[in-house]
C-alpha cells in the first residue's frame, strides 16, 4: 500500500515557511516509484519559493527517466552514481563505466550516492568498499564532490575519504554518527547534512551532532521519499517537508530562521558550484 503525501500548503501551514529553503538530498525517481509525480511536485515547489534543491540517483540509468526535470525546476542541482543497496547487481563493473560516461556528457552536480553500509548486507563489505573506491576515484577524475552515504562504516568511510582527497569534498548524508565523527569528517573535507529524523525527540545523539557542525559545513535535507519529520513520521515525505528539519534545527542550534535558511543555501551553492545549463 503506497503512503499518502502531506499537501505542500499544509506544510506552510503547520510549520514556519521561508523563502529559499534548500534540500540537499531528496530522489526524484523513487518519488515517482510511490506514485507522486516529480515534475508536478517540482512546479509546486518552484512556486511555493523553494531554494536549491539536490535530485539524487541511487542508479545511473535512473537519470535516463529525470532529465528533463531541471527545465521545470531551474534551481535542480543533479547526481549520478551507485547506492550501495545495487551492489549486489552482477553488472556492477558495467554501472562504473556508464557512470563514468554520463559524468563525461551530462551536467551533473556530484556523484552519489555512493558510500558503504555495514548495517545491511547488500554485498560483502570488500564488493561495496572496491564499488565505493572506485566511485571516488571517478569524482577526483571529474572534479565533482561526491554524496557519501554510511551505515555504522565512519573510519571506513573516513579511511576512504582521506585516502582519495577529493579536490571538492562532498557531503555526509543524512548524518547518523554520533557528534565525535563530527570534526573528523570536516576536516576530510566534507559537509554534514541532517535529514527528518533530527525533529525525533528521541534522537538525543543526532541533535548533539547538530550543534556541532561549523555553520559554513551544515546542510539540511529530506532524503524524501523516505524519513519523513516529526509529526508525519511514516508518511510519504517531499521536499517541502524540510520545513519542519529547519524548524527543528534552529531551535536546537540557538540561530535565527531566516538566517539559517540562507546560510544553509548559500553552502550548498559553494559546495555544487554554478547549476548547470
Amino acid at each position: 500500500m503506497k503512503k499518502t503525501p502531506l499537501d505542500i500548503s499544509r506544510v506552510s501551514r503547520e510549520t514556519p515557511w521561508i523563502p529559499g529553503m534548500s534540500d540537499s538530498h531528496f530522489h526524484s525517481q523513487a518519488l515517482a516509484d510511490q506514485g507522486l509525480d516529480p515534475r508536478k511536485l517540482l512546479r509546486e515547489l518552484r512556486n511555493l519559493g523553494m531554494g536549491p534543491l539536490m535530485d539524487v540517483a541511487i542508479t545511473p540509468e535512473d537519470t535516463d527517466k529525470t532529465g528533463d526535470l531541471p527545465r521545470i525546476y531551474p534551481a535542480l542541482y543533479r547526481s549520478c552514481g551507485l547506492h550501495p543497496v545495487a551492489s549486489c547487481r552482477e553488472d556492477w563493473r558495467e554501472a562504473l563505466a556508464l557512470i563514468d560516461h554520463k559524468l563525461s556528457q551530462e551536467p551533473f552536480s556530484a556523484l552519489g550516492e555512493t558510500g558503504l553500509d555495514w548495517y545491511r548486507t547488500y554485498a560483502p563489505r570488500e564488493r561495496q568498499q572496491e564499488i565505493f573506491d572506485a566511485q571516488l576515484a571517478l569524482a577526483s577524475s571529474h572534479g565533482l564532490p561526491v554524496i557519501v552515504h554510511n551505515r555504522e562504516a565512519d573510519q571506513d568511510c573516513l579511511e576512504a575519504l582521506k585516502k582519495a582527497a577529493l579536490s571538492r569534498g562532498g557531503i555526509m548524508h543524512c548524518f547518523s554518527s554520533s557528534p565525535t565523527w563530527v570534526k573528523s569528517f570536516v576536516d576530510a573535507g566534507m559537509y554534514i547534512s541532517f535529514a527528518g529524523n533530527i525533529t525525533f525527540p528521541s534522537a538525543r545523539e543526532l541533535r548533539e551532532a547538530l550543534v556541532c557542525v561549523p555553520k559554513e559545513r551544515l546542510l539540511l535535507e529530506t532524503d524524501a521519499p523516505f524519513l519523513a519529520p516529526h509529526p508525519h513520521r511514516g508518511k510519504l515525505n517531499h521536499p517541502a517537508m524540510v520545513a519542519f528539519t529547519y524548524a527543528t534545527a534552529a531551535e536546537l542550534r540557538g540561530e535565527n530562521l531566516e538566517d539559517l535558511v540562507h546560510q544553509v543555501s548559500e553552502n550548498l551553492e559553494t559546495l555544487l558550484g554554478d547549476l548547470p545549463q
